[in-house]
């Protein structure tokens, strides 16, 4: 079993500050999405196909994560 780690500061980073503000499903997101990268064991990699089946309205939350610099766009994730 692997653990999905959070920081006890993150509640107060800057970038997490301005997504709850604007909209706290997207740290849901973040947060659904790390967990089944950490049982995954993809270091942090989630393939874009797996989103719809993790959290629904998945797409502009993602984009906000983007935007915030939470997470990367890379090639099928």
């Amino acid at each position: 079993m692997t653990w999905f780690h959070v920081d006890d500061g993150m509640h107060s980073h800057n970038k997490v500050r301005k997504v709850i503000a604007e909209c706290p499903a997207a740290l849901g997101l973040w947060v659904v999405a790390g967990s089944w990268s950490s049982a995954n064991l993809t270091d942090g990699f989630v393939p874009e196909h797996e989103l719809p089946w993790l959290f629904t309205g998945w797409e502009p939350l993602a984009q906000m994560l983007v935007t915030a610099r939470l997470w990367r766009r890379v090639k099928g994730g």
